[in-house]
């Protein structure tokens, strides 16, 4: 989904049918709405960090808030469970763009990152395969693979915040880090922003401002 596909859906809704140049609403106003929708929503906030070795991030990095993000098990058997990305991150060094992962009753616990191929290391190690009884996961492409079967024990849904780029940046073009539940809200969201400004009826007001205007006897 686009900052253009998003306001044209927004549009036609106003409009209530396909719109014309005399709505008093245009796809500028609400493209020009979109960042301040979607970054609210995301609960946005500037990312900074020391990076390694001279490692540099990019200007205008933020981290975007994804809440109760789906996690299934992956077979029986296997004490596994994994959850798909709701956005692609930026790419960052050590897979630094999937800033944090957690249950959302216990955000100042976060889980254990790991490098992709370090679950399947750990199990040759029999000290270190339950990382001590804490929840890992490693970043393969689009999905996220836990080392435990979260909701066996009773975790169904986890919040996820990734390393993005303020939303502004965006062209009108690209493809917005929000997933697919998260557009219908967006589009409710603008829907009401816009909908309350009424069309032009033509008609003058001569006394609109009629208090603000000079006394005639103080004009000389």
């Amino acid at each position: 989904m686009t900052r253009y596909l998003l306001a044209e859906q927004v549009l036609f809704r106003i409009a209530a049918g396909y719109p014309d140049v005399s709505e008093n609403v245009q796809l500028i106003d609400i493209i020009t709405a979109i960042p301040q929708v979607v970054n609210a929503m995301l609960k946005a906030q500037q990312f900074s960090i020391n990076m390694p070795q001279g490692e540099t991030i990019p200007d205008n990095a933020m981290i975007g808030t994804y809440e109760n993000i789906t996690v299934n098990s992956i077979n029986i058997g296997t004490q596994k469970s994994k959850a798909i990305l709701p956005a692609i991150p930026i790419s960052l060094p050590k897979n630094m763009g999937v800033y944090q992962i957690y249950n959302a009753n216990y955000p100042d616990s976060p889980f254990i990152p790991l490098q992709r191929g370090m679950l399947s290391l750990l199990k040759t190690d029999s000290l270190l395969t339950d990382i001590l009884g804490q929840v890992a996961y490693e970043v393969q492409g689009k999905n996220i693979l836990f080392n435990k079967d979260l909701p066996v024990y009773g975790i169904t849904s986890v919040t996820i915040e990734l390393v993005l780029l303020d939303i502004s940046l965006y062209n009108d073009t690209d493809t917005l880090p929000i997933s697919a539940d998260m557009e219908a809200v967006v589009i409710e969201q603008l829907v009401s922003m816009f909908e309350r400004v009424g069309n032009e009826t033509g008609i003058v007001n001569p006394y609109t401002n009629i208090e603000n205007q000079p006394s005639k006897s103080l004009i000389k």
